[in-house]
């Protein structure tokens, strides 16, 4: 069966609520201050309330802002960003659905993982399309149709992914930024 792309215009663009859940009630729990309670707040988040379904994505990409000048004030922004997705990653693994996720993949080994991956993306919003490119055992090409200003974040996202697949020594570096897209390169060695 094909399946067609999402076309979601950006300004209809929204992140789901267990991606919000696991990064903010689960990856930085025990570190969201009352400081950080207020800015986010008033950013549009509201943590003392039921989380909404869906959230803006430019309202999200402000939130993580204001999350790594809280949470790592002093820490260069892309060690910042690199942090808060290793968090956000154990965060939604500590969800509903992020335990359910985390636990197949965990039996999938590196290379099945990297294979659900344009799968898992489209489960945390409304209109990532992501292509997979093999290029090697242990060597794809990532391009997801959306460009982050989050220097790191999306690299460390997948590298953590990638180690609860199994992968020794993954490496997700960034090959380039287009108008539409990001395209990465995922590699881990072999056991």
């Amino acid at each position: 069966m094909t399946r067609q792309p999402r076309s979601v215009p950006p300004e209809q663009r929204h992140i789901y609520m267990q991606v919000v859940e696991g990064l903010l009630q689960h990856g930085l729990r025990g570190r969201v201050s009352p400081r950080l309670r207020e800015r986010l707040r008033l950013a549009g988040v509201d943590l003392d309330r039921p989380l909404l379904p869906l959230y803006p994505v430019p309202l999200w990409a402000r939130c993580l802002n204001i999350i790594i000048e809280e949470v790592h004030p002093g820490v260069p922004r892309e060690e910042a960003f690199r942090r808060l997705a290793r968090a956000h990653v154990e965060g939604y693994g500590a969800t509903l659905l992020g335990r359910a996720v985390m636990s197949v993949m965990r039996m999938l080994g590196p290379k099945r993982v990297v294979q659900r991956l344009p799968e898992t993306l489209r489960g945390t919003d409304n209109y990532t399309e992501a292509v997979l490119t093999e290029r090697g055992p242990t060597s794809y090409e990532l391009r997801v149709n959306s460009v982050v200003d989050a220097p790191g974040y999306a690299e460390a996202l997948f590298e953590a992914v990638l180690q609860v697949g199994g992968a020794q020594e993954p490496q997700v570096t960034k090959v380039r930024e287009e108008d539409d897209g990001t395209v990465y390169a995922l590699t881990w060695t072999e056991r």
